[in-house]
């Protein structure tokens, strides 16, 4: 099976793998629909059903945290924080000890006068308890006010004594559709002195909140605390009554669980409503979201099969006229692999195939760029190495005859001899060595400079002057080609000092701009004319004659761009009779072979 595999060509691949892409499921979409699509349907139904939920949730529990808001505000007035921060320590001075009730109920009506909770009747009473007979109050209820006001009284004597954290549910319940919350605050020097706010909250606003849930036949929900004390539901007969333990089991968990209730199946989802200890189950019949989904279910198995039966046509479609640019591809390739550079795709009527088409195209035309390129550098820098090989001596013999002249002038105190041979003992080395490094430091090759300026000042004496000007010392530690600069010092002084009758100076500029190093080599010597030397043209087999052809500018510039770049190199402005000024560009080299 594998061997047959690998013997049948991509194309057909693609389509033989469509083919059973798409059969797959349509074999399988029969069990698919029968067994799971029910499933599938219950999860999905949850899940919107979960974020219709949480939609819901943020809604009641806004409500909720503006409640507490409200409570954070009403006991932040001038009289309560007066009393707060108060002596209440003397029992007989009671008047001193409490905020006046009055003073206390106008604050608290002022707070409340475009309080959101109160003008959207969210709270339908609130009362501030110092004790069971001073207390401050307002309240909208349509009730008895002696009724409300009991209520409160005995709500208070229910909560007195304790230390609440925050607002928490008072389980309390009078038939009057009123959920009522409390919180206290101590006095500061009296710990045991508390004011206590008690709110009352319209249950049908909450309700309002979760209404649109109950659309559903059968739907039922609560709001409970963690003993299962029903504070809201659909079902007002149940408020202020304990929620069946099944339900009460599943208020502590975050997913969506069945519960069972009469011998009925349920969906329950519970969520927490933060800053009020409360939470918010809601619970539906299961047949009842299988039944708003059976319908579905047909319309969906009509459109899959559509959809299958389209997608396989295309695909086979697709694969057949797509794969036949792989097929040109691999042909070009194979082409390009044995050395036809000139291979090209053809045009294709698609955009993004014709984009690669292009693409490769340009490929291969840079492979032979850069082929050509790399074949032509690696001719010059062996041709180059082979001529420094022909022009070579025996080192030694030669180096340690110098030597031994120098040490000889040397113990003969002729002091100018000793300094001149060892001048040319280390410009000798050092060109006779240059395949040892490709780059040395501008401070190295400055010293080759001098040792070269040395001999012949020492030729001319004083026909030549010399100057090295660095703009900065830490440019010293940068990196050059070797022998960038020595052939240049040399021409100015071979083709501008030498035969120039009177005094000559050569002038040697180092500076740094813009991550890059530019060196002048400046003479006031004879000149030439500009035209007479075009660095670019091809130095591969010219030799070095006796008259000084200027090889040394061609392969400096040469070497220059092959290490650099072409946007690297060596330009010369000079007039007759006036000098010459010759300016090397090249990157910052740090010596860290990036440009090797």
């Amino acid at each position: 099976m594998f061997k047959l595999l690998k013997a049948i060509s991509i194309r057909h691949k693609i389509i033989v793998t469509t083919v059973i892409m798409m059969l797959f499921p349509m074999s399988i979409s029969g069990l698919y629909f029968y067994w799971s699509m029910s499933s599938e349907l219950t999860k999905n139904a949850e899940h919107n059903w979960s974020q219709i939920m949480g939609q819901t949730n943020d809604n009641i529990e806004s409500s909720f945290k503006l409640i507490t808001d409200t409570s954070l505000h009403m006991l932040s007035t001038k009289s309560i924080r007066t009393w707060l921060a108060g002596d209440t320590s003397v029992e007989s001075d009671n008047y001193s000890q409490f905020v006046n009730k009055s003073e206390m109920e106008e604050e608290l009506k002022y707070s409340l006068m475009f309080n959101t909770a109160w003008v959207s009747k969210l709270i339908s009473t609130v009362y501030i308890f110092q004790n069971e007979s001073n207390y401050s109050s307002i309240s909208r209820s349509t009730k008895d006010v002696n009724i409300v006001t009991s209520n409160n009284i005995n709500i208070y004597n229910q909560q007195k004594g304790r230390i609440l954290e925050g607002i928490e549910p008072v389980p309390t319940f009078y038939n009057d559709n009123v959920i009522y919350y409390a919180r206290n605050l101590s006095n500061i020097y009296n710990p045991e002195q508390r004011l206590y706010l008690i709110i009352g909250i319209d249950e049908n606003q909450i309700f309002n909140k979760y209404a649109a849930l109950l659309e559903i036949p059968g739907a039922m929900a609560y709001l409970i605390d963690k003993q299962g004390f029903i504070y809201s539901s659909s079902n007002k007969s149940q408020i202020g009554t304990i929620v069946d333990p099944s339900i009460l089991h599943v208020s502590d968990k975050t997913d969506i669980t069945n519960v069972t209730l009469d011998n009925l199946t349920y969906m329950a989802a519970t969520k927490k409503i933060n800053e009020s200890g409360l939470s918010f189950v809601v619970c539906i019949p299961k047949k009842q979201i299988l039944a708003k989904l059976s319908d579905n279910m047909r319309n969906y198995t009509f459109i899959l099969l559509l959809i299958v039966l389209v997608f396989l046509v295309s695909s086979i479609f697709l694969s057949l006229r797509f794969t036949r640019f792989i097929k040109d591809l691999l042909r070009n390739i194979n082409q390009v692999k044995v050395g036809n550079y000139d291979a090209k795709m053809p045009e294709y009527t698609d955009l993004e195939l014709n984009l690669l088409s292009h693409t490769f195209n340009k490929m291969a035309s840079e492979i032979k760029y850069l082929f050509n390129q790399v074949y032509e550098k690696q001719l010059l820098l062996k041709e180059t190495e082979l001529k420094f090989l022909q022009s070579q001596m025996n080192p030694h013999f030669l180096f340690n005859t110098l030597i031994t002249i120098g040490y000889k002038a040397r113990f003969s105190n002729d002091e100018t001899v000793y300094k001149m041979v060892m001048s040319l003992t280390e410009l000798l080395q050092a060109s006779m060595y240059t395949e040892s490094k490709t780059k040395i430091t501008i401070r190295e090759e400055l010293e080759l400079v001098n040792f070269y300026l040395y001999l012949q000042k020492m030729r001319f004496e004083d026909k030549l002057e010399f100057r090295i000007d660095i703009k900065d010392e830490a440019l010293l530690d940068y990196y050059v080609p070797k022998f960038c600069l020595e052939p240049l010092v040399e021409n100015a002084v071979v083709h501008g000092i030498e035969n120039k009758l009177d005094k000559g100076t050569i002038t040697i500029t180092i500076n740094e701009n813009a991550e890059s190093i530019y060196f002048k080599i400046e003479d006031d010597g004879l000149g030439f004319k500009a035209d007479q030397i075009n660095l670019d043209y091809a130095v591969h087999s010219e030799r070095r004659r006796k008259d000084h052809n200027n090889i040394g500018l061609h392969n400096t510039n040469s070497r220059i761009k092959l290490i650099y770049g072409d946007q690297y190199g060596i330009t010369i402005q000079s007039k007759l009779n006036i000098g010459t000024k010759v300016a090397v560009h090249i990157p910052a080299d740090k010596g860290d072979n990036g440009y090797v």
